[in-house]
């Protein structure tokens, strides 16, 4: 699909909105118009039906052209913003990680809401990674009024390491609220307890804070590079980040507050702007790896996961 074809599709989309709209308005005052006026004729009940009938085929109409049109365009935005970055890469829209994936990680509170999408996979200078967008919440309900606490609304990335290490190590920004930790020393046994470490860079303490079971596996991984590299991804990012070094993969979890991948439907399509915005995005990854370029002998020479 061309980009030409996307803006009639989109345009397409607004009408089908509009459209769904009036017959929602149509099925909600044509009762009180034809009772205020004794229309005696005219049904008010089959008018309210056929308002919602109408909207509820329209909707399905707009639904269809919608998951065409969105994927059509980030498809389009996701490819062309990955040229030239990655030594090779593969993007799904409707692919994300499974609940399971996170959740054995062991280092993320998972609540009862879990979504993830726009899966971007690959190698940067042989490092094998995954990206997707991510959401977790949980949600409570009393019956009579119910409550939503997002833990991360964001993206989650992973990348491969050839060096093992079960858990050992978790490094979360100060304001990175719903990270899951084994701190307590009540309800979890010595064997698996984190404790808090603290590192000779004041500066980082006072932006993160570090966990793990084993300080000297700690402080082999917590590098000094390791620990100016976390310091500017999160001044970049300007969000809540946490890495966690798990079951030979480092795992690194962005809080953003956003869908990063989502097209405009009401708004102007510009996509030289959100190409350059993916890009960036997208740029973190290759970041990240330069940033340990100097210790690539822990990271996996080959792409299989």
């Amino acid at each position: 699909m061309t980009w030409e074809e996307i803006k009639q599709y989109k345009i397409r989309l607004m009408i089908l909105a509009v459209v769904a709209v009036l017959f929602m308005l149509i099925a909600m005052f044509s009762p009180f118009v034809i009772l205020a006026t004794r229309t005696t004729y005219m049904n008010p009940m089959l008018w309210m039906l056929g308002g919602i009938l109408c909207a509820g085929i329209t909707f399905l109409f707009f639904y269809k052209m919608y998951k065409r049109y969105r994927t059509a365009y980030k498809d389009k935005v996701v490819n062309r913003a990955a040229e030239t970055l990655f030594d090779s890469f593969s993007y799904y829209s409707d692919y994300g990680f499974t609940r399971d994936e996170i959740a054995a990680t062991g280092i993320m509170s998972m609540g009862n809401r879990f979504h993830s999408e726009d899966m971007v996979e690959g190698t940067y200078k042989g490092v094998p990674f995954r990206r997707a967008d991510l959401y977790i919440a949980q949600h409570t309900s009393s019956g009579k009024s119910s409550h939503t606490t997002v833990y991360i609304r964001g993206t989650w990335i992973v990348f491969r390491y050839n060096k093992n290490f079960e858990a050992d190590l978790q490094v979360s920004s100060k304001d990175f609220s719903y990270e899951r930790n084994n701190a307590s020393r009540l309800f979890v046994r010595s064997s698996e307890r984190w404790n808090t470490i603290q590192t000779e860079d004041m500066e980082f303490n006072r932006m993160f804070d570090a966990r793990c079971q084993n300080e000297v596996e700690a402080f082999y991984l917590l590098t000094p590079r390791v620990m100016q590299m976390l310091k500017f991804l999160r001044s970049e990012l300007g969000a809540p980040i946490m890495v966690g070094f798990v079951h030979n993969m480092l795992h690194v979890a962005i809080s953003s507050g956003k869908n990063h991948m989502e097209p405009p439907l009401f708004g102007e399509i510009n996509p030289e702007l959100d190409v350059m915005k993916i890009r960036t995005e997208l740029k973190s990854i290759c970041n990240i790896i330069d940033a340990l370029s100097m210790d690539r002998e822990i990271f996996r020479g080959d792409s299989e996961w």
